[in-house]
């Protein structure tokens, strides 16, 4: 798949995603080839931040306790996909959707891809410009969500499809925020 059809995906319901629908990759490759990668980036960044600008976050630990952080971060994350998959299935199935687990599993990966890309955004020592770059991962992140539900769960309407992200969203904000806490707690300690 090109990249502009990475780039329509956030904003279409076609545009990447009747490639997507139509693939079917197993759970390992998924997890392989699009989660392993990716989900290194925010643990790589962390300890970046960490060893070049960690004050700017009001914190002051050690390197190590940087990585110990990063670390499990990484683990956590690996846990996370999974989960917000089986949780998008889960809602589709109140909704009288039979879902697949390997297109749910797809779709909460591609979800996760703007916010660990985002993660970049802690090379930036500018606190707020930093905070900006990651809550538009969120809502890119949001925009996939909505957007792919309604292709790769072969849906036919788009409030259906509104709805059942929005509680897809809610549970992976959750999660996304308890992670957040995850990492600055240890480091304050």
């Amino acid at each position: 798949m090109s990249l502009l059809n990475y780039a329509k995906m956030p904003f279409s319901f076609h545009g990447g995603w009747d490639v997507v629908a139509g693939v079917h990759p197993s759970i390992r490759k998924t997890f392989f080839a699009l989660i392993l990668p990716f989900s290194l980036i925010p643990p790589l960044s962390l300890l970046y931040a960490g060893g070049n600008h960690g004050a700017i976050f009001l914190v002051h630990a050690s390197f190590s306790r940087w990585q110990g952080v990063a670390i499990a971060f990484f683990v956590v994350e690996l846990l996370t996909v999974p989960l917000i998959g089986w949780v998008i299935k889960n809602i589709a199935a109140t909704h009288n959707i039979v879902a697949d687990s390997k297109d749910t599993f797809l779709l909460a990966a591609i979800t996760a891809v703007p916010m660990w890309l985002s993660s970049l955004a802690l090379a930036i020592p500018h606190l707020w410009l930093m905070m900006g770059i990651v809550v538009s991962g969120l809502l890119a992140a949001a925009s996939l969500l909505y957007h792919g539900m309604y292709t790769v769960l072969k849906m036919s309407d788009q409030i259906e499809a509104q709805s059942m992200s929005y509680e897809a969203f809610a549970v992976g904000g959750f999660v996304w925020a308890m992670l957040c806490v995850f990492v600055v707690v240890p480091l304050m300690g």
